[in-house]
């Protein structure tokens, strides 16, 4: 019992302040750069370290429902590691080069890969012996101007050849204009009910395409997330769901994203029970990883990721 008492404590603790922190700043007007440094440093580190620490032997890693390693994930544990600024295995970089060379890459591989290349430093246009960039644009259809095989993937191209500074051909933009659906948000293949996650990411590309923030597409879209917002601060995947509504770490972090992106602060998006930040650090845990959410403790990597970017206000597309 004293064990455990001792790991609950510990564990509390940088909740505990970041809440203080993040509380103090309505109340006292303290700058915002005071809340993040500390955010960062009780919590996204923790993170880093712990998400660092899941490597598997072939230098990839796994999105946690399967044993093996995967390029996406791979991929999306680079552009973390990179955002907090803690070391890349080379042996990492080696998976995902041996993978591109391959060449079985799907498209939204292709693209995941490209970010993290282009996050870390690396050029797109040249690793694993081929242009990341070429491979994303052979998904394009020219007819219905979607990339890939749906609305996300179409939406993490786009940050991609962003990011790259690629052309971006105007159908591309329209089309995912187009996929907007009446309350403002997009669905992830296209058709359906709209979902947060999607419409996050789609947010994240108009932005990144040079479309305005807060107007538009991107500003509707914007407001439907608003509109979905729960009273702890965080974002469900989907409202309404048959599965539920609570907030989950991905979901907000995803578009606490999209607000940074929009030029705004997650601190600004608050409800009477917390933020999309706070609601993310309550979901840390003794490791330092995080919980997908409170219904569903432990360690998630998928969440880890989604969590740590957050925190250090990571905007893909640049």
């Amino acid at each position: 019992m004293k064990l455990q008492s001792k790991l609950i404590s510990r564990s509390i603790r940088p909740v505990i302040a970041a809440l203080v922190i993040l509380c103090s700043i309505a109340a006292s007007g303290e700058p915002l750069a005071i809340a993040q440094a500390n955010i960062v440093t009780d919590s996204g580190a923790r993170a880093a370290k712990w998400l660092a620490a899941q490597q598997q032997a072939d230098g990839g890693f796994t999105n946690g429902y399967s044993k093996t390693s995967d390029p996406s994930t791979t991929a999306d544990v680079v552009v973390t590691l990179a955002v907090a600024k803690s070391p890349i295995p080379s042996a990492t970089t080696a998976y995902l080069a041996a993978k591109v060379a391959g060449g079985k890459l799907t498209t939204g591989e292709y693209a995941k890969v490209a970010l993290a290349v282009k996050t870390a430093g690396l050029d797109p246009a040249k690793f694993g012996g081929m242009d990341l960039i070429a491979q994303i644009e052979a998904g394009y259809d020219t007819k219905t101007g979607v990339i890939g095989d749906g609305i996300f993937v179409h939406s993490t191209a786009l940050l991609a050849l962003a990011a790259a500074k690629s052309p971006i051909p105007a159908k591309a933009i329209t089309a995912l204009t187009g996929f907007q659906s009446a309350e403002g948000g997009w669905a992830f293949m296209g058709k359906g009910a709209p979902d947060v996650d999607t419409t996050a990411q789609a947010v994240l590309a108009l932005i990144a395409v040079g479309l305005p923030a807060n107007t538009g597409p991107a500003g509707r879209g914007l407001g439907y997330l608003h509109s979905l917002q729960n009273v702890d601060g965080g974002f469900p995947y989907q409202s309404p769901s048959q599965y539920g509504t609570d907030s989950n770490t991905n979901s907000s972090g995803l578009v606490a994203q999209a607000i940074i992106a929009s030029g705004d602060q997650p601190e600004s998006w608050a409800q009477t029970k917390g933020n999309p930040l706070s609601v993310i650090i309550l979901q840390q845990q003794p490791s330092g990883a995080f919980a997908y959410q409170g219904s569903f403790p432990g360690d998630n990597i998928m969440a880890t990721i989604g969590a740590v970017q957050a925190l250090y206000r990571y905007v893909p597309g640049k």
